[in-house]
């Protein structure tokens, strides 16, 4: 058996020819990492990234190395505290638009915009490296919503909108809530937003009886100091809105029917939402450790909107070092 025990490195240009030599006359691979003096992973490395319909150049080789050697050295002449960042903002589930935004406020002297920042991720795929994997969106499949049938007179007691007090559209207070429900497979998401902070509350429900949504409404909104209001859409899972309004002291509100974008803030935080667990996702299976690790995710991730704070920094007002 190999026990060939050399770390990987980069081939010389000679033994890229000796590789080409053997290797197009069927050698296995373990037998032309004995013959270079090198490690299996390096030849197995080298093949994957440099081979063409079963054949192997050298010529081709070294021409692609000296390729990914400049664009490298172009990615590192920026700064070098680029790379490090882009990791770790990408590792936190970060979108190129999020890094931006937070180096804009934390280290706005080297700040990347974000389409500098999405040719860096390219350059760096293009030189053999995986930022490109940690990207959002990455092997995920868009979510379209569904639209669901308005359920105006399913609502005992609705208060409309367009009575809602002109304070809660300028967002210049924490404590005015946006709520919903995201349907699941075979359980439900009960999700309520803070309109100025952007805050996430998220908790699972089994089923999307009145009852029980409010009872999870109540337990969510307990775990914040201030509740003004609360705008719904108008589905029945929301016709025990009293027992919520009762509670905390919110006064509740209805959209218009067929009109989500008066509940802009959480429709989009339920399109983050979706992006993690797409329709179809059995949230039956889903247990609090995660569904309170996404919360907390998204709460931490800088909006654009927000000037590069997370949800959390925006809604208690202390600003965190994350990023550079």
């Amino acid at each position: 058996m190999h026990k060939q025990t050399r770390q990987y490195r980069q081939l010389t240009r000679g033994q890229r020819y000796q590789l080409q030599a053997l290797y197009n006359k069927r050698f296995p691979q373990y037998q032309i990492a004995e013959a270079l003096g090198v490690h299996p992973s390096t030849v197995s490395r080298e093949l994957k990234r440099n081979t063409l319909e079963g054949l192997y150049c050298a010529e081709s080789a070294d021409a692609l190395k000296e390729k990914r050697k400049k664009t490298a050295l172009k990615f590192s002449k920026q700064h070098p505290r680029h790379q490090h960042i882009l990791a770790e903002g990408l590792s936190m589930g970060w979108s190129p638009e999020n890094i931006h935004a937070r180096m804009r406020l934390e280290c706005p002297v080297i700040m990347l915009s974000h389409t500098t920042i999405y040719r860096r991720i390219h350059e760096d795929r293009r030189a053999g490296g995986f930022l490109y994997q940690r990207l959002p969106r990455f092997g995920k499949r868009r979510w379209k919503g569904g639209k669901r049938k308005a359920g105006r007179s399913l609502i005992p007691n609705r208060v409309d909108i367009s009575q809602r007090p002109a304070v809660v559209e300028k967002r210049t207070r924490v404590g005015d809530f946006e709520g919903d429900t995201i349907y699941g497979k075979d359980a439900y998401l009960v999700t309520l937003v803070d309109r100025k902070s952007r805050l996430l509350l998220m908790a699972k429900t089994p089923d999307k009886t009145a009852e029980r949504v409010s009872d999870v409404m109540n337990s969510l909104l307990n775990r914040v100091s201030q509740v003004h209001t609360i705008t719904l859409d108008n589905g029945g899972e929301f016709a025990q809105h009293e027992k919520v309004s009762q509670s905390t002291k919110a006064k509740i509100y209805f959209a218009q029917p067929y009109a989500s974008y008066q509940r802009g803030t959480n429709e989009n935080t339920n399109g983050l939402v979706r992006r993690q667990w797409p329709k179809g996702t059995a949230f039956g299976s889903l247990e609090e450790p995660e569904i309170s690790e996404l919360e907390l995710r998204l709460n931490m991730t800088p909006r654009k909107v927000l000037n590069g704070l997370t949800p959390i920094e925006a809604y208690t007002g202390r600003t965190l070092h994350l990023l550079c």
